[in-house]
C-alpha cells in the first residue's frame, strides 16, 4: 500500500497555492521538528529556505547518526533528502528553531512559512533521550510540566501581529504540546489558529479535557491515530478522533511513515480490538490511581535508569543494562514492575526495527 513517500511522488511538485494544504502535509511538517537544525536554522525570525536547510543537514555524518535515533528519525533523514527536491516544500521558510534537553525536560519546536502565507508551528515529539520519556509519564500526574510551559511560551512568540492563518501540529508528545499551547493561547492568537493537528499524541488529564480552554479549541483539533495506537490513547480524549490504517502493529504503528495513504489522505479504518482494550484499561488505571500514586510508580522506574546512568533509549539494548534493570526491579511492586518491563520491551522492539 501507498505511504507518505508515494504521496510526495504524486504531489511533491504542486505548490500549496495550487493544491490545498491537507493532513498529509500537516503530518510531514509536524515531523520536521524532529530534525536537529541547530546552527542551520535561526532561533529568531531570520528565514532559511527548506532547500538550503536540508542541503546543510543531509550529510553522511547525520545519516549515520540518525540511523541510531528513535521514531521516526531514521525516516526523517530520508524525508529531508526527498523534501529539498520537491517544489511544494523546498521554498518553505524555516525559522524560530528551538531544541533543548535538561535534567527534567526535552523540548523542540520549529516554525515554517508556506508559499500561500500559512504559518505552521511544529512541536517535536519524544526523541531518544530517557528524560523525554520520563517527562511523558509526568503528564499523567502533573500539570504543567516544563515542556508544556515552553510550548505555551513558544507559540505566544511564534504568532505575531503579522500572522493571519496559523496551523499548529506535532507527532506523539508534539501533538499533545500543539494542543496544550493552543488551549493556552490568548484570544487574538487563538483566533488566528485555524487547525490543530495531533498525530497519535497523548490526550489530556481529566481537569484539562473538562476545561473551558479545551472547549474553545476542540472544534479545531484533528486527532489522528493508527488502528494499533498505544501512545495516542494515553490519558483522556473525546471520541471525536480519526483512526487510520498502519501496516505495522504495536509500538511501531506509532511511526506515521508506516501509515497507509490513498491519494491525499490517510486510509480510514477502526481501532483494533487490542487498542480498544488498551484504551479501556488505561481509563480504569487512571481512575484507580490518584496523582500521588501515579507519581510514585513513575518516579521509581526512572530512578532506576538514573542510578544505572541510562540516558538514551538505545542504552536499553545493552545486555548488562538489561540484567541490572531486572535485578533492581525486584524492589518494585508487581504493577510498577510490569510497567517498567513493558516500557523496555516496546523501546527495544522499536529500536531493533530501525536497524
Amino acid at each position: 500500500m501507498a505511504n507518505i513517500y508515494d504521496y510526495l511522488d504524486k504531489y511533491g511538485d504542486i505548490l500549496f497555492s495550487d493544491k490545498k494544504f491537507n493532513e498529509i502535509d500537516a503530518c510531514i511538517l509536524s515531523c520536521m521538528s524532529y530534525l536537529e537544525l541547530d546552527g542551520i536554522v535561526s532561533s529568531g525570525r531570520e528565514y532559511t529556505t527548506l532547500f538550503w536547510a536540508m542541503k546543510e543537514f543531509c550529510t553522511d555524518e547525520k545519516r549515520r547518526e540518525y540511523n541510531t535515533r528513535g521514531i521516526p528519525q531514521k525516516d526523517m533523514f530520508y524525508l529531508a533528502k526527498v523534501l529539498m527536491n520537491k517544489k511544494r516544500y523546498q521554498n518553505i521558510l524555516l525559522y524560530n528553531y528551538v531544541y533543548k534537553v535538561t535534567f527534567d525536560e526535552q523540548f523542540g519546536a520549529l516554525t515554517m512559512k508556506l508559499d500561500d502565507g500559512t504559518t505552521f508551528v511544529s512541536f517535536e515529539g519524544t526523541d531518544n533521550n530517557i528524560v523525554g520519556w520520563e517527562e511523558d509519564t509526568k503528564l499523567c500526574y502533573s500539570y504543567p510540566v516544563p515542556c508544556q510551559i515552553d510550548a505555551i511560551k513558544y507559540l505566544d512568540k511564534a504568532i505575531t501581529i503579522f500572522e493571519k492563518n496559523v496551523i499548529v501540529g506535532g507527532h506523539s508528545k508534539g501533538g499533545h504540546l500543539a494542543l496544550i499551547a493552543s488551549m493556552n493561547a490568548n484570544f487574538f492568537d487563538r483566533d488566528k489558529i485555524k487547525k490543530i493537528y495531533s498525530f497519535d499524541g497523548p490526550g489530556l488529564r481529566k481537569q484539562n479535557i473538562n476545561s473551558l480552554k479545551y472547549k474553545k479549541v476542540e472544534k479545531k483539533l484533528n486527532l489522528i491515530m493508527p488502528n494499533y495506537s498505544i501512545v495516542g490513547l494515553l490519558l483522556r480524549h473525546t471520541d471525536d478522533f480519526t483512526v487510520v490504517k498502519s501496516n505495522k502493529k504495536g509500538i511501531n504503528a506509532h511511526n506515521p511513515f508506516n501509515w497507509e495513504v490513498k491519494d491525499d489522505e490517510f486510509v480510514r479504518t477502526e481501532l483494533s480490538s487490542l487498542s480498544k482494550k488498551i484504551d479501556n484499561s488505561l481509563t480504569i488505571w487512571l481512575d484507580d490511581h490518584d496523582d500521588k500514586h501515579r507519581k510514585q510508580m513513575c518516579t521509581a522506574i526512572f530512578d532506576i535508569f538514573r542510578e544505572l546512568e541510562i540516558y538514551k533509549t538505545r542504552d536499553l539494548l545493552s545486555v548488562k543494562n538489561l540484567f541490572s534493570i531486572i535485578k533492581k526491579s525486584r524492589k518494585l511492586d508487581d504493577e510498577t514492575k510490569d510497567i517498567l518491563l513493558d516500557f523496555i520491551k516496546s523501546n527495544v522492539s522499536r529500536i531493533r526495527e530501525k536497524e
